[in-house]
């Protein structure tokens, strides 16, 4: 079982709010980056912003660029990308939405992540457990 806490954050009119949030480790063959990513079950698919891909490794071609709808309605220009997400105790390989501008939050979704476990948001106590479904 792994467990994240909620984080304290302000939200857009500085009102205090807490959100969940995941400590994941993402990989790229020997390149790796350790992100906080707000667990999303509303987002299809997991997502990252143009630096964060950079770190990784990741190169641009055009011929796989996606657009998917943002939140507010805009178009972001994303590429499909297969990285290997870490957690405390569990790792599994996973398809990453790679934005290609800055101004995204590092999401996770649940393609490729929610399937793999039983998820409880402990809205009361603040924090969330990852129950996997199977051994990693």
């Amino acid at each position: 079982m792994i467990t994240f806490r909620y984080k304290k954050e302000r939200n857009r009119r500085g009102t205090e709010v807490y959100r969940p949030v995941a400590e994941v480790i993402l990989e790229n063959g020997e390149k790796s980056v350790a992100v906080s990513m707000y667990i999303d079950s509303g987002a299809d698919i997991s997502m990252i912003p143009l630096s964060i891909g950079k770190a990784l490794g990741f190169d641009q071609r055009t011929e796989e660029i996606k657009e998917i709808k943002g939140i507010a309605g805009e178009a972001i220009p994303y590429i499909i990308k297969e990285v290997g997400f870490k957690f405390p105790g569990y790792a599994f390989k996973g398809r990453i939405g790679w934005a290609l501008i800055e101004e995204v939050p590092l999401l996770l979704g649940r393609f490729d992540v929610f399937a793999k476990f039983k998820i409880v948001f402990d809205e009361t106590e603040k924090f969330i457990l990852f129950i996997p479904k199977h051994p990693a």
